[in-house]
């Protein structure tokens, strides 16, 4: 296997693009449906896909390559980092949105109770995750702590997605179903991965 053989978007230029692309996404929806209530619900739920996408490239990054090793695996596996780095600047769009609810309707919306205890540690987890994805906030962390944390952070964002996207599919089948979908998947590929390693260490 070769680096030819893989994807020419690597490490930054991933986040980059990834910011250009849904900062894009955002301005036009609000280009076309208005910086109003309806635009800033429209953005919410965009951002919260594009996270989604985005968060999912990184989860099943190393489960996947165990799996079997192809140029997509490896690439996905190389470049987790900056995915999870791109899902933050995804979900900092989705935070601006949500501000941007609250002063279109004057505080009328999104309510309090939308700001819950587990959103405020999602967003906790998130600028924790991102803090500790550059080398020198890793390393004064330690391995252990390093692992502790992105692991019980990925987990938490991956039930938080799948309850919130679940709860979605009666109103809009079509669209959250197959993210309902990946996200079971996903969990059920990390969860085999290890036991098929072993069956064939074995």
């Amino acid at each position: 296997m070769t680096d030819t053989q893989l994807p020419s978007l690597q490490k930054w230029g991933i986040v980059g693009w990834s910011a250009l692309a849904v900062g894009t996404m955002v301005a036009t929806i609000w280009l076309v449906n208005g910086i109003d209530e309806q635009g800033m619900r429209m953005a919410i739920r965009a951002t919260a896909r594009t996270s989604c996408i985005l968060f999912l490239c990184a989860f099943v990054a190393s489960a996947l390559h165990r799996m079997r090793s192809t140029p997509l695996s490896v690439w996905l596996l190389n470049n987790r980092r900056y995915f999870g780095v791109s899902m933050a600047v995804s979900h900092t769009y989705h935070a601006i949105a949500i501000f941007g609810l609250w002063y279109v309707t004057a505080g009328a919306a999104p309510k309090f109770e939308s700001f819950t205890t587990l959103a405020i540690l999602g967003y906790i987890f998130l600028i924790a995750m991102t803090i500790t994805s550059f080398d020198l906030p890793a390393a004064l962390l330690g391995q252990r702590g390093w692992k502790v944390l992105h692991t019980t952070g990925m987990h938490f964002f991956w039930l938080a997605f799948t309850v919130e996207f679940s709860f979605k599919i009666a109103n809009s089948p079509p669209i959250y179903s197959p993210f309902v979908v990946l996200l079971v998947g996903a969990m059920v590929l990390r969860l085999l991965t290890p036991r098929r390693q072993r069956k064939l260490a074995s």
